[in-house]
């Protein structure tokens, strides 16, 4: 086998950490400032984009609350309640560090675990997490066991088990997701991810409901991107990923279907042409 690409370290730069409508505004601004709290202690600069498809007016009561927590931290507004697709294509116009982190405003998602993540991104694209706590019911282990060993002895091939047991219609989704887009990660959907920021010039956001998580790893997957999953420590339960508080699951999977029948690989910009237009300077206002 050809050895993997060896990619820029990354793992030192400046973060951007966008966090995705959480709930009242107490717990918002409480799991803003833990995520504050961490950040503060990586030595590093950083940003924390709060981003919320809520009315103007909640926003902006956000935005005062938060205010005196730090300059670093700012309210975006998604308009138009359009879902998390929408929301992260709003963090990432306004995001400006290298390194680009996202999960849901949620005190169930523990900054303690962007160390997980931050451990592998030296070697890849982009690291997700796997929640992993619950272990699969004791005849799937069984089972599992039992074909691991017939693989291993027919072919030689060691398999790894599943990290986590996500409940039988998030598996269903993940075995469906890994035959059509072929992504061998375990929990597709898990909102609790970090990426080169990079990345996304090649592969932008189309959804704009849950699907968006898929989207992503399916796209990085594509363009051979290097992609790689460690288990969360703190294990927020999985619930029904595929559909959205304003989606049904007949409406995701019709936006799953506009997004790969018109799929959006951005624009390919050679390494002489970024050097061009960097050495351009802007036209002078009239």
């Amino acid at each position: 086998m050809p050895d993997l690409p060896t990619l820029p370290p990354i793992a030192g730069e400046p973060i951007s950490v966008l966090l995705l409508a959480g709930g009242e505004t107490a717990q918002v601004v409480e799991t803003v400032a833990a995520w504050k709290s961490h950040l503060d202690t990586l030595s590093r600069a950083y940003e924390i984009l709060y981003v919320d498809d809520a009315g103007e007016n909640r926003v902006d009561a956000l935005g005062a609350a938060l205010a005196p927590l730090s300059a670093n931290v700012r309210v975006l507004r998604d308009c138009g309640q359009r879902g998390i697709g929408a929301a992260l294509r709003v963090g990432l116009a306004a995001a400006h560090h290298p390194l680009l982190f996202y999960t849901e405003c949620d005190p169930r998602y523990r900054p303690d675990d962007l160390k997980l993540l931050l451990d592998e991104i030296d070697k890849v694209h982009l690291a997700t997490g796997c929640r992993a706590a619950t272990p699969a019911p004791f005849g799937l282990r069984l089972l599992g066991s039992c074909y691991r060993a017939f693989i291993r002895v027919l072919f030689g091939v060691p398999l790894d088990p599943l990290p986590g047991w996500l409940g039988w219609k998030n598996q269903g989704y993940r075995s469906l997701v890994r035959m059509i887009f072929g992504v061998r990660l375990s929990d597709v959907a898990c909102p609790f991810r970090l990426c080169r920021r990079s990345v996304f010039e090649r592969m932008p956001i189309q959804a704009n409901g849950p699907f968006a998580h898929v989207e992503m790893l399916a796209k990085a997957n594509f363009l051979a991107c290097l992609m790689t999953e460690a288990p969360l420590k703190h294990h927020p339960p999985p619930g029904d990923d595929l559909v959205g508080p304003a989606q049904t699951a007949k409406a995701a999977w019709a936006e799953a279907f506009r997004v790969f029948k018109r799929p959006d690989f951005g624009t390919v910009v050679s390494p002489a042409e970024k050097k061009l237009e960097g050495s351009v300077p802007e036209s002078p206002t009239a």
